[in-house]
């Protein structure tokens, strides 16, 4: 494309409706400054700012025409674009892009960034990239509270650590160490002794929460053996409902653990969600603590990280006191947040798929008694994240451990020839009724939801609804949650003797939509509407200490009905049934991570309702989310 000569290309992609309002703003505030080439700055702004709305934390300049392509309506198509090339170079001439290379950081006052590899940036998304980086890479680099120097002097020249006997004794409490095969979960908890960063990656049902949780009571046992104080350990969730399922995780693992009273009195048992921990402020984005007021706290342990965003984690990091450890659990392939960035992916990203390094081998095999391989080009985070492979809750020749399988490796083959000619325990697949979902979701499941209507007990009401959930692709048409609950809605409305305009009646399950901190609800938290002791009705929530709160209807903050949700909306949740409706229809939002997230709820049993088709576009499609944080992890 001759750039001087060329069109408003950023008026014409306007015209199409793929940028948001946002976006066309930004857009001509740039164009105000874009010399020669404004109607291409202003394109370059627009799509950069597009992309992180898409999730990703940056543009690669080869991939312009994919981000725009994907908000195109399926009738239109873009005009010619310029190739990667041509970008940079007209992003290099202008004043208001700051260049980065490996010797020149960026400009902190730059609203756009280039970086040496042909990412651009919104200038706050490239400085959370580098400040996650950072903090991350510190961590890896400096010692752990109970250790004398630093890793490299610990785990190189010097040998193994002194704490190394210390920690087999507060192990074998916990793990029989010494078996022929490596136990990853004692793996993971003595990572997490030995080092300021742990993240434990695994799929459903692989023992994280238990791992973290004997780690945290071999720590503590550790610290009382010394005679030195009882490290202070938060835990936290990106989401309430993360948080309150942590909690009763823990509290019913804990009550089957014989400790020491003091050990067990330490042990934290309820967690928060990321932003009561770190303090938010009314009519402000910032929180309350930050590196200049950082947290009172030894240990923290964040679960759902895969659901963290990019500007969340580092803000995390940047209230983390010097020596604290940091503990992140989550699953690698399930979705990524909603917002922008995939942190879990990236640090699980520069671990690589290699070995440890010599000196960690050299400690695992002192303490644990594994075997594990040693590689002399491993990473930092190579020695800090623990993949656990072996599923507690799927048989990996189970029907639901199949499915999840194939889907994770994106063999749409393999699991279409699987569901038509294979019993798979616990799938159904319902092909018929992926053309009229919500008057068969209607027909099969209202008596279940109705049934929540007439319990007396709250707390009984709310665990009951655990036992079956509809997931869905989308929010909106056919098959979208909205239409589907609108449906649900009516029925049970019919159900109940309640008049259509009524918004409430009893058994009616909500899904908070808005974090909240006056009633202290956050978005993703589910309640029950049922009357109290004197007929009135009230929302039920769960609260901190495994127990219910009501709320009176008029104090709710923005809600909508749950018996149907989202598959982002149910991340961080499980149901002894999930019944997962994929559209018949194109859908860009398909992909395996979705399905794998949405099968990977269940505990028990999946239903699915969707066609061969749609399920081999979403098995086959996988979810790019474009970053620079892996490369920057490694420096």
């Amino acid at each position: 494309m001759n750039m001087k000569a060329s069109r408003n290309v950023f008026e014409e992609v306007a015209a199409l409706g793929v940028l948001r309002p946002l976006d066309v703003e930004l857009g001509y505030c740039m164009a105000e400054m874009g010399g020669d080439h404004a109607a291409l700055m202003a394109l370059a702004t627009a799509a950069a700012s597009l992309a992180v709305s898409q999730g990703h934390s940056c543009l690669p300049l080869d991939q312009v025409e994919a981000v725009l392509a994907e908000s195109l309506s399926a009738h239109a198509s873009l005009p010619a674009l310029p190739d990667a090339a041509t970008w940079r170079q007209v992003l290099s001439g202008c004043p208001w892009v700051s260049q980065s290379t490996g010797e020149a950081a960026a400009d902190h006052a730059a609203p756009l960034v280039l970086d040496a590899q042909g990412r651009l940036y919104l200038g706050r998304y490239f400085h959370y990239e580098r400040q996650v980086a950072q903090a991350l890479r510190q961590r890896l680099t400096s010692s752990a509270p109970v250790e004398a120097g630093t890793q490299h002097e610990l785990f190189g020249s010097a040998g193994l650590p002194p704490q190394a006997k210390a920690w087999r004794q507060a192990l074998a409490a916990f793990f029989t160490l010494g078996g022929e095969q490596p136990d990853w979960q004692a793996i993971a908890a003595l990572t997490g002794l030995a080092s300021p960063l742990t993240v434990i990656t695994g799929g459903p049902g692989t023992g994280k929460t238990t791992t973290v949780l004997w780690m945290l009571a071999a720590l503590l046992a550790d610290a009382r053996a010394q005679g030195q104080l009882l490290p202070r350990i938060r835990l936290a969730a990106p989401t309430g409902k993360a948080a309150a399922r942590l909690s009763e995780s823990l509290r019913a693992r804990v009550a089957g653990l014989t400790l020491d009273p003091a050990v067990r009195e330490a042990l934290p048992v309820s967690a928060s969600t990321l932003h009561r921990l770190l303090g938010v402020r009314r009519g402000s984005t910032r929180f309350r603590h930050h590196a200049g007021y950082p947290l009172d706290v030894d240990v923290v342990v964040v679960d759902e990280v895969s659901m963290v965003d990019l500007p969340l984690m580092a803000k995390l990091l940047d209230a983390l006191p010097d020596g604290a450890r940091l503990v992140l659990l989550g699953d690698r392939d399930q979705l990524a947040s909603v917002e922008a960035g995939n942190v879990l992916a990236a640090i699980c990203a520069a671990a690589g798929e290699g070995g440890v390094s010599p000196a960690r081998a050299a400690l695992l095999r002192e303490v644990t008694g594994a075997t594990v391989t040693a590689d002399t080009n491993a990473s930092a985070f190579a020695d800090a994240v623990v993949e656990l492979r072996h599923s507690h809750r799927f048989n990996a020749e189970g029907g639901l451990g199949r499915l999840a399988a194939m889907i994770r490796a994106g063999d749409a083959d393999a699991c279409l020839h699987a569901l038509a000619h294979e019993p798979l325990a616990g799938v159904a697949v319902d092909r018929a009724a992926a053309m009229h979902p919500a008057q068969a979701l209607v027909r099969d499941h209202t008596a279940f939801f109705a049934a929540l209507g007439r319990m007396h007990d709250p707390a009984q009401a709310l665990q009951q609804a655990l036992q079956l959930r509809v997931l869905t692709a989308l929010r909106g048409g056919p098959s979208g949650a909205s239409t589907l609950n609108a449906a649900f809605e009516h029925a049970l409305r019919r159900e109940a003797g309640v008049a259509a305009s009524e918004p409430w009646y009893a058994g009616r399950l909500l899904l908070v939509t808005e974090n909240d901190y006056g009633t202290e609800l956050f978005n993703g938290d589910i309640g029950i509407v049922l009357p109290d002791d004197g007929g009135h009705l009230l929302a039920w929530f769960p609260d901190d200490a495994g127990g219910v709160r009501s709320l009176p209807l008029q104090a709710l903050p923005a809600h909508e009905s749950a018996y149907a949700m989202t598959i982002h909306k149910s991340q961080g949740s499980e149901f002894d049934e999930a019944v997962i409706v994929l559209p018949t229809d194109e859908a860009r939002v398909l992909g395996r991570e979705l399905l794998y997230t949405a099968v990977t709820r269940a505990r028990e049993r999946v239903r699915l309702i969707a066609t061969d088709s749609s399920l081999r576009r979403a098995i086959e499609r996988s979810t790019r989310r474009f970053s620079g944080l892996a490369d920057a992890l490694l420096g």
